[in-house]
């Protein structure tokens, strides 16, 4: 069951039973009741992030899009060429001036990702390039993964002129650079703003969840969602471990050893922890966090 409101903005999605949900509910609104424009669903493996974005999709086909994690290029390759051809044909544009407006509208909506390509010109096929800060050209196969992504996802909701419309995307964080991760939840926060859409992304990126304002933020767990987590802003190591269920944020075998060590200092055996320190700090080095701490401990206990 779904309760939509202004448009096609779910407030509330309440599943009976579909797969590993039952008698569930979760909500999609903020605190004065109004449907939120973007919502994150995290959570641990098994707790049925893309279980609930195909449930929606599936009860909303009229009213949903769903991005996949597994989206080509394939719409993109088809839009921009068909967007282009109406520009410089249908209007009479110049061709110079029209490719120009285009890079400009491009950069301006990956502005701040700090992208090293940009869209230079479609040939007479209908094929599409771009070039490099260098000035090399290449064709949109030959761009990075990390850029493919951002181009099959962002610029498919702008040239296809999605408004007012459900938006469900899974793992929008696939092959990103976390710098660019930390980023782009801001570019579709922005789309469904000036567009009247409802993004609903199902992640598991610690730097989107991170990056992400905390009402925006739904936790699946076993027992339920968890509404009121405090994630904006915290560091990945927090969200690691707090929101994503990870035990240890570090190689299990190195932390094994720094607990290890941890325990030798609580039993006052420091020999035996500056040993041990000495053997992680030639994997690990000398410089990291907790291997100063430790030796910060093990100097004012013996002072």
């Amino acid at each position: 069951m779904f309760d939509i409101n202004r448009g096609s903005k779910l407030k509330e999605v309440i599943i009976e039973k579909y797969k590993l949900f039952q008698n569930f509910k979760i909500n999609f609104i903020d605190s004065q009741n109004n449907p939120l424009p973007l919502i994150i669903i995290a959570g641990v493996n098994g707790t049925g992030k893309t279980t609930l974005l195909e449930y929606i999709h599936k009860e909303n086909l009229d009213d949903t899009i769903y991005l996949s994690a597994d989206k080509g290029l394939e719409d993109i390759k088809e839009f921009l060429p068909k967007y282009l051809f109406q520009k410089i044909f249908n209007e009479e544009a110049d061709v110079a001036q029209t490719y120009k407006e285009v890079r400009e509208y491009i950069n301006s909506i990956f502005d701040g990702l700090n992208l090293k390509i940009e869209f230079d010109r479609r040939d007479a096929e209908g094929n599409l390039f771009f070039r490099n800060k260098k000035g090399s050209f290449f064709s949109i196969d030959d761009i990075s993964t990390g850029e493919k992504t951002l181009l099959s996802k962002i610029l498919y909701l702008y040239f296809k002129d999605i408004k007012n419309q459900i938006i469900l995307i899974d793992e929008p964080e696939l092959s990103l650079h976390p710098r660019w991760q930390n980023q782009v939840l801001k570019l579709y926060e922005n789309f469904a703003n000036e567009n009247n859409c409802q993004i609903i992304i199902a992640t598991h990126s610690p730097h989107i969840i991170g990056s992400a304002k905390n009402e925006y933020i739904r936790i699946l767990t076993e027992d339920g969602v968890i509404n009121d987590v405090l994630a904006y802003g915290r560091d990945i190591e927090w969200v690691l471990e707090e929101v994503m269920g990870a035990s240890y944020t570090r190689e299990p075998t190195i932390a094994k050893k720094i607990e290890e060590c941890q325990e030798l200092l609580n039993d006052e055996k420091y020999d035996e922890a500056e040993r041990l320190i000495d053997a992680l700090e030639k994997i690990i080095g000398s410089d990291d966090s907790e291997i100063l701490a430790m030796r910060n401990d093990i100097a004012f206990w013996r002072e």
